[in-house]
């Protein structure tokens, strides 16, 4: 997909009007409409983008005030949800925790802020995949830390939706970047959880992760019998 800044723009600003866009977020626009970003190649190779941003409470959104907007709900759960708008321009709100920071109580105390931005490659084609894992190369370019989830037949997991594997990227002083690869699926039950790993420079231990998409025993079983994970060494990211 091709950014088109003015589109990204107006629709951030009705975000803006009420509230709930982080003061940063146009910033990361301009830098990934610009011709020398390093990752437009993947952004190229895309079918959407996502902001996640938190919010004190999902429930406070004033949701019918985004749908007028042009924002279609999807993956509703308790303290999360997606807005997809038009040409692949997604807004994803949470409150509950997402990352293995939020666990650790290393958050900021301010909303609503920018978790970080997605780069979502729907396209499973081997010319997309070899586009995909150019990532770590062009993070090193820069000397920014990767972390891959997922991969080798082993899926990502958010509440009741998966894809195959994610890259992220963690520039300093910057927010994080996530990089989807495969089909998102979505199933009418829940698959598990999968948090969106700490920046390693953060150093933080091994975390017990259960507690997203419901209950802990609930998201237990589901993460143990129908993803086939650890869910004490699982983490849960929402796409």
């Amino acid at each position: 997909m091709k950014l088109n800044l003015n589109a990204v723009n107006s629709l951030a600003e009705s975000f803006e009007k009420i509230g709930y866009l982080p003061a940063n977020a146009k910033q990361y626009f301009s830098k990934m409409a610009d011709d020398g970003f390093v990752f437009s190649k993947q952004l190229a190779a895309a079918d959407s983008i996502h902001l996640h941003i938190k919010v004190a409470d999902v429930d406070e959104l004033p949701h019918t005030y985004i749908r007028r907007k042009g924002g279609e709900p999807q993956n509703a759960k308790e303290g999360y949800i997606k807005y997809a708008f038009a040409d692949g321009y997604n807004f994803i709100f949470s409150s509950i925790p997402v990352s293995q920071e939020e666990k650790a109580g290393l958050v900021s105390p301010e909303f609503p802020y920018l978790d970080h931005i997605g780069i979502d490659i729907r396209n499973e084609s081997d010319e997309a995949y070899a586009i995909y894992n150019e990532i770590p190369s062009l993070a090193g370019l820069k000397e920014w830390t990767v972390v891959k989830q997922g991969g080798g037949g082993k899926k990502v997991y958010c509440c009741h939706v998966q894809v195959n594997e994610k890259y992220w990227v963690y520039p300093p002083d910057s927010i994080y970047w996530e990089f989807a690869f495969g089909n998102l699926i979505v199933s009418d039950t829940v698959f598990g959880c999968d948090l969106r790993p700490a920046n390693p420079a953060l150093g933080l231990p091994e975390q017990n992760t259960q507690g997203c998409c419901g209950t802990d025993e609930n998201t237990s079983n589901h993460t143990s019998e129908k993803a086939g994970t650890n869910s004490e060494n699982s983490y849960y990211t929402c796409l």
